[in-house]
């Protein structure tokens, strides 16, 4: 880790040239990118790290690799954007695997519920780090299959989730509609994405909905084989069944697909691919 113990020291700190090249390579998705769209990511990437940081946590060791990966998938939504969108981090920190997060909540009669959950990514709001498990990210890294094709499956991606995620916090809590900049989005019409986003999200929940209702009444999703089961009957949908949990996850999810393999939802959703492609000012599908 001898390069990120550097960063720090340096007046402009600049990721080595071999280095930066090593880590791209291991995100197929970029390879739309121009050489020039690359060389800001890497500024951006060497921005964010210089003023944002990441530290290990759990036990793992962060190498250089591991800072770069990370760093160089959060600066990619925000590439021809603003780094100011991610002023309300504190940092990023990163586990190596799954982390444990305590959870409360009081139900409608006044009890307080307590539990803990293993989770692969957190964005936490109002002025909170970004927090990763680096197991899941390079587990995301590895399985990307088929980068272009509907019906390749859904994208994972838990960096841009969880930075997505960070985006749309600028404003308080997470509900799927990131703020608009100025400068950016004013070509934006802030009713037709309220628009697009509800149709689309309900769209999705009732096709989950239709899969999940051939279920069988003893499914446990802690069982791998019924898991499995799962997977296999979820394979077919345009993005992560995850989307249908709340809007904001709707929007995070999306954006993840957008980044990474953005042709299934495009095809099922284009006006979300089309609002995505405005807000991000990237066109995905489009090659270098």
């Amino acid at each position: 880790m001898q390069w990120l113990r550097r960063l720090f020291q340096r007046n402009r700190p600049q990721i080595p040239e071999v280095l930066w090249h090593d880590c791209v390579a291991r995100m197929p998705f970029l390879r739309r990118l121009s050489d020039a769209d690359l060389l800001r990511l890497k500024q951006l990437a060497e921005t964010l790290l210089d003023t944002k940081g990441i530290t290990a946590a759990g036990g793992l060791d962060l190498s250089d690799e591991i800072a770069v990966l990370v760093a160089a998938q959060a600066a990619l939504p925000v590439l021809n954007l603003s780094l100011d969108l991610y002023r309300d981090m504190a940092g990023i920190i990163v586990y190596p695997s799954a982390f444990i997060v305590s959870h409360s909540e009081v139900d409608e009669d006044g009890v307080v519920h307590e539990w803990q959950e293993p989770l692969s990514g957190e964005a936490v709001n109002s002025g909170g780090a970004v927090v990763l498990s680096w197991e899941d990210a390079q587990y995301d890294l590895d399985d990307l299959g088929d980068l272009g094709q509907p019906g390749s499956g859904a994208a994972c991606n838990v960096v841009i989730h969880e930075f997505s995620h960070k985006i749309d916090m600028l404003r308080g809590d997470a509900n799927g509609y990131p703020p608009f900049l100025a400068k950016y989005h004013q070509g934006i019409s802030a009713e037709l994405w309220q628009q697009g986003f509800t149709r689309a999200y309900a769209d999705f929940s009732a096709r989950l909905d239709v899969l999940e209702q051939q279920l069988p009444p003893d499914f446990d999703p802690d069982d791998p084989a019924c898991a499995a089961h799962y997977d296999a009957l979820t394979a077919a949908l345009p993005l992560d069944p995850y989307a249908a949990y709340h809007p904001a996850e709707f929007f995070a999810v999306a954006s993840e697909a957008f980044f990474v393999r953005p042709a299934p939802m495009a095809a099922a959703y284009p006006e979300i691919y089309r609002l995505l492609s405005q807000y991000y000012r990237q066109d995905t599908l489009s090659a270098a």
